[in-house]
Parts: structure tokens; C-alpha cells; sequence
């Protein structure tokens, strides 16, 4: 059986970020219950089912990916699956059931003939200690799939990733700017907060753009070098 499901994790290991961590992700202020909920999935002693929406550019990928690597997961059987690259009609989700947790992502772009595996696991893990963490970019209710699935996701805790509001994106570039070891003036993250757009991963891309570009240039992180860096950014 530890071999099967080794092989599983293989299997599914597209999409997966070893490097992502839970500290690394910026909770905003409309966040914050978020963050203490999902701390609470993490160290909680009883299974627990969450479905996460969100949408594009607002990180529930990264998160997802955090919580797996988080240090209470790592003596446990945890698994990651887009379902997005679930194409073919087969059964992808047989023995499962024994893994501490399940995450699987993009739950929007479910093919028909993977709902019904899909609800098949939900009923596997319900008498189990298996804790199920889904994540799509629609909530439930918008979500065209069969009744009795919807129905099954509907009673999952439900919690959204709240896109960055206008006055959180200074405070956003100055984290992501802290955990990248940067030291940016305020006038700089003031002019970055003007130009940037509003969410955490172009926020975070676009700092690790911007400091690449100061290597390769040998410039000074200044509003003349972030102009000049802009320019041509997209």
C-alpha cells in the first residue's frame, strides 16, 4: 500500500511548489479570519473539510501548496492534485482515503467524468481521519456539476482569499519586500503601489522581476530604476 500510494504522489506531482511557505503568503486585512482558521486547520486534532474560493492571481495555489509543506504535515501522508490535468477516464482517486490530507486545486475546472470520482472520495473520507482541502476559482453555488456533489461541497467549511484592497498593496510590497531581504524607501513602495496590480502573486512577481532587473543592470533600487523597469514590464 506505501508503495501504491507513493507512486500517487508521483503521479500528481505537477503543480506542486516545495518551496512555498505558509509565513511567505500575505494575509490582508479582509484575510485575517482566514489566516486564523486555517492555523486552526493545521494544528486541530479532528478531520476537517475546507473549501477555499478564489479568484485568478489571488494565491489559493500557494496556499495550498504552504499548508502541505507546513512542519505539522511532515510526518503525514499529505497529497497534492490539480484537477485541472485530470483528462482521461479512469479511476484517479482509488486508496486515497488512508492520506491525513487531500488537497486538491482548481476544483472549477472538474471534467464531467471526474465529478462522480470526486464525490466517490468525499464518501470514502467521511468515516476516516482524512482531512480534505479543495480550492476553485468559483464557490459551490456557481459551480454546474451534479447536485449531490455540489450538495457534498456546500458542507465543507467555506472560506474565501479576498483579493488585496487598494489601501493593503503598500503593506503588500513592503512583506514581500522584507521576505526577499529588500530594503525599498517608502517612496519607492509608494511608487510601486500606484503602478502595480492588485494581487499577491503579480505583487510578489513583480518584485522578484524588479530585483533581477537591478542585478542585471547594476542599478540602485530608485524611482528612476522602477520607471525605467516598468516601461517595458507587462
Amino acid at each position: 500500500m506505501k508503495n501504491i500510494n507513493r507512486k500517487k504522489q508521483l503521479f500528481f506531482d505537477f503543480g506542486r511548489d516545495y518551496e512555498a511557505d505558509f509565513d511567505n503568503f500575505f494575509f490582508s486585512r479582509k484575510n485575517k479570519l482566514l489566516k486564523s482558521e486555517l492555523e486552526n486547520f493545521l494544528n486541530g486534532e479532528t478531520s476537517q473539510n475546507i473549501f477555499l474560493t478564489a479568484d485568478n492571481g489571488n494565491g489559493k495555489t500557494f496556499l495550498l501548496n504552504s499548508i502541505l509543506n507546513h512542519k505539522h504535515m511532515q510526518d503525514l501522508k499529505v497529497i497534492y492534485i490539480d484537477v485541472a490535468l485530470l483528462n482521461e477516464e479512469k479511476n484517479y482517486f482509488i486508496e486515497l482515503s488512508d492520506f491525513d490530507l487531500i488537497c486538491l486545486d482548481n476544483i472549477h475546472k472538474t471534467l464531467k467524468s471526474i465529478e462522480v470520482q470526486i464525490f466517490n472520495l468525499i464518501n470514502q473520507c467521511k468515516n476516516s481521519s482524512t482531512n480534505l482541502l479543495f480550492a476553485s476559482g468559483k464557490h459551490p453555488n456557481d459551480l454546474n456539476f451534479l447536485p449531490d456533489l455540489v450538495s457534498r461541497f456546500k458542507a465543507f467549511k467555506q472560506y474565501r482569499i479576498h483579493s488585496i484592497a487598494d489601501d493593503d498593496v503598500t503593506e503588500c510590497i513592503k512583506f514581500v519586500a522584507s521576505k526577499l531581504k529588500l530594503n525599498y524607501s517608502q517612496d519607492l513602495t509608494d511608487y510601486f503601489s500606484t503602478r502595480i496590480k492588485r494581487d499577491f502573486l503579480s505583487i510578489k512577481s513583480t518584485i522578484q522581476d524588479f530585483d533581477k532587473f537591478l542585478y542585471s543592470e547594476q542599478k540602485q533600487p530608485t524611482k528612476i530604476s522602477a520607471a525605467s523597469f516598468l516601461k517595458d514590464y507587462s
